[in-house]
């Protein structure tokens, strides 16, 4: 169901995307890049509790308490609510400040980035709200419904890419109306959903003393992680504006589309995933943790490969095709972050994996003070008249440095072993997609084919690749029976 929602939403994500390039124009999608990214510089902190929400329900389903479950959820809902406060009165002060004051915006659209500036904050508020029933859903793992809700929000926001052309005022404003409206709806889908599926679910003002500072524990640890993520790439494109204006900014968030359309192969795969990996970890089955890191990092690296080849070896012509008017510096943008994505989501449950353990105090002052290096070597770099792919690339040097950290505290928490992680993960996936690159590079080389063919012959050749070198013999059965009972089913 993940993955029907996955291509459904990629082909949604892309195409309004033209669109909205198309209506907005240039500044103006720059615009609201740039503002919805001030806004989501306050997520640093539901980011930590959205972690924190999801690994303490997953661990009560696991004990099978359900009266603590009850206590979880509704603690969690009015610790969302609590930061829904504060995140309005720091948005409606220093970022408002923020925004009007160092934001590199024409005068003549500073109005227009206010009111998209407020409506932004409260679809944000909103989305904050829904955090704890997303954690409900994809705790009992009942994929199908977070896969319709989000179908339903993505042709919401097909339809919103139409609706643009029949605006009443201004286009960017309208623009960020709509998205605050399908914002409101999806929050409701989520809270019918729940309560009328799941027994916890049900509201109750809660504050338990014990628990609340249990999930307060573990969050404010996590949101130096979480915190230090949203900095970086907020950080950035903020670096961007002042460097160079809205125009950079989107060609940055065309690149973003496409970044998170691109984690739909492996987040999907992941979210399935990692309630299984936290159960582990909390039952101290480390053996079962184990394996799932492993043959997880490397499904997540080649399910990224299916998307990351064709782009990059045919990035100019895939860009065109999709949206017609390019902006300056999206192609640079594009082929440095598909370089970071493969090296970064090698890591995602090496992540989990220390988050599910619960003792992050170190590691997220580690992990997280070494992903802050970022900006300000990006800073010194653009001051000294660097490129605006800049950030991207320091990204991918950091990123390195990031998986030796979480390496070692999987090592000294979980017993993962090291050598055998760099030697079936890291070496054999990175030589796996250096080979399928290699072949398909001598074949556009020598018999130079049209670009449409060359992005079908990457697929193609990826998925042998794969197949045959990326896969062993016993994974190669288990994917054969999955899908001989995938299809016995819906004979």
């Amino acid at each position: 169901m993940l993955y029907f929602r996955m291509l459904l939403l990629l082909l949604i994500s892309l195409y309004t995307s033209r669109v909205i390039l198309r209506e907005l124009g240039v500044d103006d999608y720059g615009i609201y890049t740039i503002v919805g990214g001030v806004v989501a510089m306050f997520s640093l902190i539901s980011g930590s509790m959205s972690s924190a929400i999801s690994r303490f329900i997953t661990v009560e389903l696991g004990k099978g308490d359900k009266n603590k479950l009850k206590v979880v959820f509704s603690s969690s809902v009015t610790i969302q609510l609590i930061f829904a406060a504060i995140i309005i009165i720091v948005g409606e002060t220093l970022g408002l400040w923020f925004l009007n004051a160092k934001m590199v915006i024409p005068s003549e659209r500073l109005t227009a980035a206010n009111w998209c500036y407020q409506l932004s904050l409260v679809t944000f508020i909103i989305n904050i709200i829904s955090i704890p029933y997303n954690a409900v859903i994809i705790s009992h793992e009942k994929m199908s419904a977070f896969a319709y809700i989000s179908i339903v929000e993505a042709i919401s926001k097909l339809a919103i890419a139409f609706l643009i052309a029949f605006n009443p005022f201004d286009k960017l404003i309208y623009y960020a109306m709509l998205m605050a409206v399908v914002a409101v709806m999806v929050r409701l889908l989520y809270g019918w959903y729940c309560n009328r599926y799941f027994e916890e679910a049900k509201f109750s003002f809660s504050f338990d003393k014990k628990v609340i500072s249990s999930m307060f524990g573990f969050a404010g640890w996590n949101m130096v992680g979480s915190g230090a993520l949203v900095l970086r790439n907020q950080g950035v494109d903020v670096l961007l504006n002042m460097f160079f204006g809205v125009t950079v900014n989107a060609a940055k968030g065309i690149c973003n589309q496409i970044q998170n359309a691109a984690y739909q192969f492996v987040t999907n795969f992941q979210t399935a995933i990692n309630p299984q990996l936290t159960i582990a970890v909390s039952q101290r089955n480390y053996d079962r943790n184990h394996t799932l890191v492993i043959q997880g990092s490397r499904f997540s690296f080649y399910l990224l490969s299916l998307f990351s080849i064709p782009f990059l070896i045919e990035t100019e012509y895939i860009l065109t095709l999709w949206l017609g008017q390019v902006p300056d510096y999206t192609v640079d943008f594009v082929r440095w972050t598909f370089i970071y994505l493969q090296l970064d989501c090698v890591s995602r449950f090496l992540i989990n994996s220390v988050l599910a353990y619960g003792k992050i105090r170190n590691y997220q002052l580690l992990v997280g003070g070494t992903k802050l290096l970022v900006l300000p070597i990006a800073w010194v770099v653009l001051e000294l008249g660097g490129s605006p792919v800049t950030g991207v690339i320091i990204n991918c040097i950091i990123e390195v440095a990031c998986l030796a950290l979480r390496l070692f505290y999987n090592k000294s928490y979980t017993s993962l072993s090291i050598i055998d992680f760099l030697k079936e993960v890291v070496i054999h996936c990175w030589a796996v997609y250096l080979i399928i690159w290699i072949i398909i590079t001598l074949i556009k080389t020598y018999f130079n084919p049209h670009s449409l063919v060359v992005v079908a012959l990457c697929l193609i050749v990826t998925i042998l690749g794969v197949w045959f070198l990326g896969l062993n013999r016993e994974e190669r059965m288990m994917l054969l029976s999955k899908a001989k009972g995938i299809i016995t089913q819906n004979k």
